[in-house]
């Protein structure tokens, strides 16, 4: 029986992933994350009473950081200024991403979870992806909103996703080794995440794959030092290219964006003017009224006022989720999701640290997880629906398989 639950948990946990970054299928992506959530928590149950496999804890620092943002979050319904709306954000974005987050961390844990766990998200994008282009290149055009939730969010899911690619060319059980067909793979991969990326006409995104790549590539040189010293430096030139087409990209799509906002400024003009400035200066005029507390959990908690004092229907939260944190949940809350993100790092350097290969690989690919979401979401706040479950579930995919790895690997962690 109880194998049984582990693989429909895997095959339910799989189809959430699958669906999650699209509009589409609504029923079934339902049914997927109810279905994993009622078998990881029975799971769960049957792993403390002893009659099911053991799950390992993430570690002490990485719940209790959790448990202080999510427990703040539902406090603030003491004083939030749209209680209804606070509880409707509760439910589904603090509930429901624990279940996710439950669901993908006893998931990937198990056998065969992790990699079946990787083919569908890869599976998922390469078609996400390649609709997108399809639909780009056709008479009706792509529309983002019908079929992912706009461009910002697709754009971040991009971002999610990015650090699985060069990761299949880990050894196995992480990745599937360098053979050439894995290889040839990535690199298509690679060029059909560029051009999708491209597609979106959003500036954000070229940083934030840039940081994803730079994390890596840095990491992986600090881990195997003296691979990366004899390494011939025509090795490099992979991530230098790619770099510099990140940078080309850039450019390009900033020179176009100042066109469309600002037709006959330069591209620099234009990014001066871009009104992220204003609402970051509004939001901090909103937040020096309730820097404590804030105003009440939940993204949109103050959007009339944004609407009505910035006389722009478009700009209405704060444009950053550092900031947004702070308006939503005051200073207290504010350090304790940044006190999340630094457990979460923590946790993925110790992984990183590990003698086991596998291990480390999910470290770095943890560390630049966390980079390309942080930096994505610098200029904007997409912790929120299926991008905050998207983040919550490939972290809590990493944790699990990680945790599993170390506890096969008694011997992973150096002494001391």
């Amino acid at each position: 029986m109880i194998a049984h639950c582990v693989r429909w948990l895997q095959v339910a946990a799989a189809a959430y992933l699958a669906l999650l970054p699209t509009n589409a299928l609504n029923f079934w992506r339902s049914a997927a994350f109810g279905l994993g959530g009622v078998l990881a928590l029975f799971l769960v149950g049957m792993a403390v009473r002893g009659r099911g496999p053991r799950i390992t804890s993430p570690g002490a620092v990485v719940l209790a950081a959790l448990v202080a943002w999510c427990a703040w979050a539902c406090a603030s319904l003491a004083w939030t200024v749209d209680p209804a709306y606070t509880l409707h954000e509760l439910k589904h974005e603090i509930g429901y991403s624990l279940v996710v987050m439950a669901t993908f961390y006893v998931a990937a844990g198990t056998e065969g979870g992790w990699r079946t766990l990787v083919v569908a998200a890869i599976a998922s994008f390469a078609f996400i992806a390649a609709l997108a282009l399809g639909l780009a290149q056709s008479a009706a055009g792509w529309d983002p909103g019908r079929w992912h939730a706009g461009v910002g969010p697709y754009s971040t899911y991009i971002v999610l996703v990015s650090p699985l690619l060069p990761m299949l060319a880990a050894r196995p059980p992480a990745g599937f080794g360098r053979q050439r067909t894995t290889l040839t793979l990535v690199a298509a991969l690679m060029l059909l995440l560029l051009a999708t990326a491209r597609i979106t006409e959003n500036r954000m995104v070229w940083l934030a794959l840039g940081a994803v790549f730079v994390t890596i590539a840095a990491l992986l040189a600090l881990r195997w030092r003296g691979a990366a010293v004899n390494t011939p430096a025509r090795r490099a030139m992979p991530l230098v290219v790619l770099l510099i087409v990140l940078a080309g990209l850039f450019v390009d799509v900033a020179r176009d964006k100042s066109q469309q906002l600002f037709p006959g400024q330069a591209t620099v003009s234009s990014l001066a003017n871009d009104p992220r400035f204003a609402v970051w200066e509004y939001t901090a005029l909103r937040i020096g009224e309730r820097p404590w507390l804030g105003y009440g959990f939940g993204k949109l908690i103050v959007e009339a006022d944004f609407r009505r004092d910035l006389a722009n229907p478009l700009l209405s939260h704060a444009h950053n989720v550092f900031l947004s944190q702070w308006l939503q949940l005051g200073a207290v809350g504010l350090a304790a999701f940044t006190a999340l993100l630094a457990a979460l790092t923590w946790r993925f350097a110790r992984f990183m640290r590990s003698r086991s290969d596998t291990v480390a690989v999910v470290g770095i690919v943890g560390l630049s997880l966390i980079a390309g979401f942080v930096v994505k979401n610098l200029s904007d706040d997409f912790l929120i629906q299926s991008n905050a479950k998207e983040f919550w579930a490939l972290t809590a995919m990493l944790l699990g398989f990680g945790c599993a790895r170390e506890r096969a690997n008694s011997d992973a962690f150096p002494s001391g």
